[in-house]
């Protein structure tokens, strides 16, 4: 285990969350074994975790500060065209250095 650097909220809809529980899954084997491109020293593996709400941007209105959470490994912004569709996974907006679609924590820089 070790500690990162706290994370600034970047966007309104952002949330910083203090983990307290995760744990690498089969998928995440792939990027411990040099499977997945772009996968950089000091990356941290474990896209499924529990936490707590440390932080919340402006425009969050669902959780608040000391809420517990269990995140799931696919982010999404909720309103492009595919979010409006119930098509989460490829969410055009929430992995702006992304070379492909969509967005998932803790899954290589791409």
């Amino acid at each position: 285990m070790e500690e990162k650097d706290r994370p600034a909220i970047e966007h309104p809809n952002d949330a910083i969350i203090k983990v307290t529980r995760a744990a690498i899954c089969g998928s995440d084997l792939h990027l411990y074994h040099g499977m997945m491109p772009d996968t950089r020293v000091g990356m941290t593996f474990g896209h499924e975790f529990v936490g707590v709400v440390d932080e919340v941007g402006p425009s969050v209105r669902n959780v608040q500060p000391g809420d517990r959470v269990m995140v799931p490994f696919n982010v999404y912004c909720g309103s492009c065209f595919f979010c409006a569709r119930g098509l989460f996974s490829n969410c055009h907006n929430v992995n702006p250095n992304a070379t492909a679609v969509g967005g998932i924590y803790g899954y290589s820089h791409t």
